[in-house]
C-alpha cells in the first residue's frame, strides 16, 4: 500500500550554511575591490557603487535562501504523481508515474528519466539518512523493474 501524499525535505543543513558563507565571501570580495579602487584612486565611479549594492542585495538574497533550505519541500510523493523542486526559479519538476521510463541510482544521485526524454537527478546528500531510504523504498515500490542501480548494471 503506498503513502497517498508526503514529503521530503532538505536536511542537510550543513551544505546550505556552506552555500551561505560561499555568498557571504562573495560579497564580501567585491566590498573589498570597492575599498581597494577607492584607496587607490582616491574615489570611485559612480557605477562601480551601484553594481555592489545590487550585488549585495542579490547576496544577502542568496544567503537567507540558503539558510532557509532545510525548511523547504525538496520531494513531493502524491498519488501516481512524484513532484521535485528545481532550484531557486525554477519551476517544479513533475511527473507522473506513467510518465517514468527508468530510474537510476549512481551513487548518492537519483535520475529519473520521463518518457519524452526529460530528466531529473535527485541528490541524496541534501537530506537525511534515513529520508534517502524512505526515497529509495518509496522507488522500488512505484517503478519496480524500472528502479536501476550502478551495481545491478555492472552484474549484467
Amino acid at each position: 500500500m503506498m503513502i497517498s501524499e508526503w514529503n521530503i525535505q532538505y536536511s542537510n543543513s550543513s551544505i546550505w550554511k556552506k552555500k551561505a558563507r560561499g555568498a557571504f565571501f562573495n560579497w564580501l570580495a567585491q566590498v573589498i575591490v570597492l575599498f581597494f579602487i577607492l584607496f587607490r584612486n582616491g574615489r570611485v565611479v559612480d557605477f562601480l557603487v551601484y553594481v555592489v549594492g545590487v550585488m549585495t542585495v542579490i547576496s544577502v538574497l542568496q544567503m537567507i535562501h540558503y539558510l532557509k533550505m532545510p525548511e523547504r519541500d525538496y520531494i513531493r510523493f502524491e498519488e501516481q504523481v512524484i513532484d521535485i523542486r528545481r532550484g531557486i526559479t525554477g519551476p517544479r519538476w513533475r511527473a507522473a508515474d506513467e510518465e517514468v521510463k527508468r530510474v537510476q541510482q549512481v551513487g548518492d544521485v537519483l535520475t529519473i528519466r520521463k518518457e519524452s526524454g526529460d530528466d531529473k537527478e535527485i541528490y541524496l546528500e541534501n537530506v537525511s539518512e534515513t529520508d534517502a531510504d524512505k526515497i529509495i523504498q518509496e522507488f522500488r515500490k512505484r517503478y519496480g523493474e524500472r528502479m536501476h542501480t550502478k551495481a545491478e548494471e555492472e552484474s549484467y
